[in-house]
């Protein structure tokens, strides 16, 4: 992990603040999660309220509301059943809900209420003790503008309310934590009163050594003379489309445009890419739309083509 992004990690925990991390697609976001609660399930081992050692994650879409962060409500099917009338069947804790939850821990007294038990009953993580957990809620910034504003409330005070059993957890007070890892595209703007509350960090983008290790890590490739190129040709076509306002592919698309590639046998040690007249170049060719979401254009000079 790089140092500054590190003294992020530290800073936000320290402060009980949530931690924003942009950058890219594939630049790693979503992993520093996991990456992060794996250390702090190994620092924690043994001790009270340790670690999960595995994040409790949320998928942001479009639809999201605040409030499906925490549980979820079925009630079209509610609605439809014959054979319950009891709201709670209907209903799950969600990533930070049940983080909120493990927090306490089973044995708590703020759990004890017959109302959410069926919920708790489908909780497994939850244990006797407290627990302390990661929660990452992926690319927040898919979310409705209101979405991080609705926040505000329950990230400063930890506590969340399901209004349809009329059931408040207030947060816990011993030694769990709730680490909150945000990731955003900054495909829009967030609030600037959401921005106030985190701590932020800006994952730029790997320089060759850094992009040649992740391509090992998620890809199993080495750094053979036929990735190192192909990794040149992505970067040149990169600072073309970025100089000419087009868009510009991610690393996430290189590492498909790179699996495409190895799937296809074309990359070979100095014979990398195929040359315009080998029996392979139309397959090598077909491999870049993967990467030009604009279409190709035989009047430009495009390092893809070369």
């Amino acid at each position: 992990m790089d140092t500054r992004l590190q003294r992020a990690v530290e800073l936000a925990i320290a402060l009980d603040k949530p931690l924003l991390v942009s950058g890219e697609p594939g630049t790693g976001k979503t992993q520093l999660a996991q990456h992060v609660a794996h250390m702090l399930s190994e620092q924690t081992q043994g001790s009270e309220a340790s670690f999960l050692p595995k994040p409790i994650e949320f998928y942001t879409k479009s639809t999201s509301l605040a409030t499906d962060l925490f549980y979820t409500y079925d009630a079209v099917s509610h609605f439809r059943s014959k054979d319950h009338t009891d709201t709670s069947a209907f209903m799950d804790f969600t990533a930070l809900g049940r983080a909120r939850v493990l927090a306490h821990g089973r044995s708590s007294a703020s759990l004890q209420a017959p109302r959410i038990q069926p919920l708790l009953a489908r909780c497994p993580e939850l244990a006797d003790r407290p627990q302390s957990s990661v929660v990452l809620i992926d690319e927040i910034d898919k979310a409705p503008r209101e979405f991080p504003n609705d926040l505000l409330n329950e990230m400063e005070s930890g506590e969340f309310r399901i209004r349809e059993l009329d059931f408040s957890l207030k947060k816990a007070q011993n030694d769990a934590r709730v680490v909150v890892i945000l990731t955003s595209n900054f495909e829009k703007s967030l609030p600037n009163a959401f921005l106030r509350r985190c701590v932020f960090y800006h994952i730029p983008f790997p320089d060759d050594d850094q992009l040649l290790d992740i391509v090992n890590l998620r890809l199993g490739l080495d750094k053979s003379p036929a990735v190192r190129e192909a990794l040149q040709r992505f970067k040149s076509f990169r600072d073309q489309a970025r100089q000419s306002s087009n868009r510009v592919p991610s690393t996430a698309e290189f590492l498909d445009w790179l699996r495409v590639l190895r799937a296809d046998g074309l990359l070979i040690d100095g014979a990398f890419p195929p040359g315009p007249a080998h029996v392979a170049r139309t397959l090598y060719e077909s491999s870049l739309v993967v990467l030009l979401k604009d279409g190709l254009s035989p009047d430009k000079a495009n390092p893809l083509l070369m």
